[in-house]
């Protein structure tokens, strides 16, 4: 595959530029909203997977791409085995975040250029090394995050204080729980186990995120029941975490007033 961007700008005439390659819109959110308050006025570009990277990376050269690994179709690791390869873009700097195994993540971390964080990363870490690597054309000034009592303490800390960032999570979360219910579902009546471990993999990410400790142990357990493949072990457990996920949504609805728009 061919990848020749454009060249960027000179410094100072042009606007900062980001790729976040995940595919799980509530943390592609969060990333979102992490990297446009520490670099105001930042160019943001989406990508499920790293072939939608790449395709966005023939048109326009970002100064950090935020990546996850897990990812259906060209996955982290095979993204940044293309790009790592190009030398027009072997000195973008990498955030890769994710949740897989050590010996995934160690040889990544001899890449140039190449950050390794394990997932879920703190949005506020995420912003201050946001600053240090734009540091050149990153206005230092910072905002002030409103305070907000929340029911899930850990939301505070993986998401921050911002209360338009947690109730942008909290309506994705909300508006996603009917669709990942279903597909669950339909994973245990088509008996297809790889499916499920890769949604324990997306709801364990997502558990950590919202500090949903319940729903985190239950995902654990129905991991447990595939590996096992233990057919009556994953259908109760795939209907205690549709449950969860249910209950999950409708506590955070009523925590972010979800219903009402002028909220």
């Amino acid at each position: 595959m061919s990848i020749n961007p454009a060249p960027r700008p000179a410094a100072g005439h042009r606007s900062l530029r980001a790729l976040i390659v995940e595919d799980d819109p509530l943390f592609a959110t969060v990333y979102k909203e992490t990297l446009t308050s520490a670099a105001p006025g930042i160019q943001i570009e989406l990508a499920a997977n790293g072939y939608l990277a790449l395709m966005s990376l023939k048109t326009h050269l970002p100064d950090l791409i935020v990546l996850d690994l897990h990812m259906p179709g060209l996955d982290g690791v095979a993204f940044l085995s293309i790009l790592k390869r190009k030398d027009c873009l072997l000195e973008v700097p990498v955030f890769v975040v994710s949740s897989a195994d050590a010996e995934v993540m160690a040889p990544l971390r001899a890449l140039p250029h190449v950050h390794v964080f394990a997932k879920p990363i703190r949005p506020a870490l995420l912003r201050q090394l946001a600053r240090q690597t734009l540091a050149e054309s990153i206005d230092p000034r910072t905002s002030q995050d409103e305070p907000r009592h929340l029911l899930h303490s850990k939301l505070t800390a993986f998401v921050g204080g911002n209360p338009t960032l947690q109730r942008e999570i909290a309506r994705q979360f909300y508006e996603l729980t009917p669709d990942r219910i279903a597909r669950l579902e339909h994973c245990v009546q088509q008996r297809d186990l790889h499916s499920l471990r890769e949604w324990c993999h997306t709801l364990i990410g997502t558990s950590s995120m919202i500090g949903a400790q319940n729903l985190h142990d239950q995902v654990n357990t129905l991991r447990d029941y595939v590996d096992a493949k233990d057919a009556d072990g994953i259908v109760r457990q795939v209907a205690a975490i549709a449950t969860e996920l249910r209950q999950i949504a409708v506590m955070l609805a009523n925590e972010f007033d979800l219903y009402d728009e002028k909220s």
